[in-house]
């Protein structure tokens, strides 16, 4: 018990840490929870933000960056489970993200799968998504 609580208690404080470099806008941070050898897939909210290597995220990070003044983010719902060295976790982001002074709040979900590599946790697959606002509590379907 006590070691898949540490488990999971060090998953989290990994995506925790992640968002805390994505705030603080810190690509050297975010840089080190990303395998070196570039084998990745992240997939973001936009139709076009589907990553699979680092450059390419590192570039699309970095245009967040220059879309917005600042994001905050608050991490609920944690989930985690480990199988050998590949764990696959699940957070609630609560954010607010500021564009031309204007503050946008944002409910996001953020699955990820990643690796223990060398002792660390880093990511290799990564989602972002908004639910659908078309679709109503009890509906299968975002259809009217």
């Amino acid at each position: 018990m006590k070691e898949e609580y540490a488990l999971h208690k060090g998953l989290e404080d990994i995506l925790e840490g992640y968002w805390m470099a994505y705030e603080q806008r810190d690509i050297d941070k975010i840089k080190k929870f990303l395998p070196k050898d570039g084998n990745i897939l992240f997939i973001g909210t936009g139709k076009h933000e589907r990553y699979d290597n680092i450059d390419d995220y590192i570039k699309g990070t970095e245009r967040d960056f220059a879309q917005s003044e600042k994001v905050e983010v608050a991490l609920k719902n944690f989930y985690a489970h480990a199988a050998g060295k590949v764990a696959w976790t699940a957070i609630d982001l609560e954010a607010k993200v500021t564009i031309k002074g204007k503050v946008y709040p944002m409910f996001a979900r953020f699955t990820a799968v990643l690796e223990r590599i060398d002792g660390s946790w880093l990511f290799r697959q990564v989602h972002l998504s908004f639910p659908s606002a078309d679709q109503q509590e009890g509906e299968s379907f975002p259809v009217q």
